[in-house]
């Protein structure tokens, strides 16, 4: 009976391990999305101001908890 309770924390591990690759496929479409807006003249200005915006539905929370996230993407721990 001890495999059922791993069950739940196997399950667990599975849902934060395809949010973590879904995180990774978002990250690159955004790369990709930026590299052609920088090929138009205004297209940073376009990036900035998106920054902007998404900063205060952060409630301009510091860039610290992307910082970890990525920190946490590229570490050998999983």
């Amino acid at each position: 009976m001890p495999h059922k309770a791993e069950d739940p924390q196997r399950r667990m591990m599975h849902a934060f391990d395809e949010l973590v690759h879904l995180y990774r496929l978002l990250e690159r479409e955004n790369d990709m999305l930026r590299e052609q807006l920088r090929r138009h003249s205004a297209g940073e200005l376009q990036i900035r101001e998106t920054e902007r915006r998404m900063s205060d539905l952060r409630g301009h929370r510091p860039q610290v908890t992307h910082d970890r996230l990525r920190e946490l993407l590229t570490s050998d721990s999983f």
